[in-house]
């Protein structure tokens, strides 16, 4: 019952991190989602913690994309754009995504758009503090000045996946010049 929870507590937006992750590529994605949550409802008792148990999750993920992603076929570009455009990324942002490494991936995503505070990002991608924060101004930084490049003006379509982060990256880069 407690391990039946667990999967429907996490089980839609882990898979949702993965596909970021994997820039689209469903299949792979939804493997590395139910691989973490398998092993996290296997220890459901002691992941009761919904932020915890959700970074948790994400670590798992991360620790296993890169081994997975580099030994796989990928599915073609339109197809994980299209798989991509089911949670709001649009083509100029699944390039911006595809410019960074996946743990760059992960930063961005776990804290920009999931809201992951700085403790659990820093379980997320296996580092001390110092090294989280620094991945994480570096992936912002990097995405924003990718994505703007990439669009050639200065803000993504409104409403976009790529709005949201672009504007936390935006926020982060006037804080760092200060």
């Amino acid at each position: 019952m407690l391990r039946a929870a667990f999967r429907d507590a996490h089980g839609a937006r882990l898979n949702g991190f993965a596909l970021l992750l994997t820039l689209g590529d469903d299949a792979l994605a939804a493997s590395l989602a139910a691989d973490a949550l398998g092993e996290g409802a296997l220890q459901a008792d002691v992941l009761r913690h919904p932020e915890r148990a959700g970074a948790w999750l994400r670590a798992r993920v991360l620790k296993s994309a890169p081994r997975h992603i580099s030994r796989r076929k990928a599915p073609g570009t339109e197809r994980r754009m299209a798989a991509l455009a089911t949670i709001g990324v649009d083509g100029i942002t699944y390039r911006t995504l595809e410019s960074l490494t996946v743990e760059e991936r992960a930063a961005l995503v776990a804290t920009s758009l999931e809201g992951f505070g700085p403790l659990d990002v820093e379980g997320i991608l296996g580092s001390g503090s110092r090294a989280a924060r620094r991945r994480i101004s570096e992936a912002r930084v990097k995405f924003f000045i990718r994505h703007v490049a990439a669009d050639q003006a200065p803000y993504p379509r409104p409403g976009s996946l790529g709005s949201r982060v672009t504007e936390i990256a935006d926020q982060a880069l006037t804080r760092s010049r200060r």
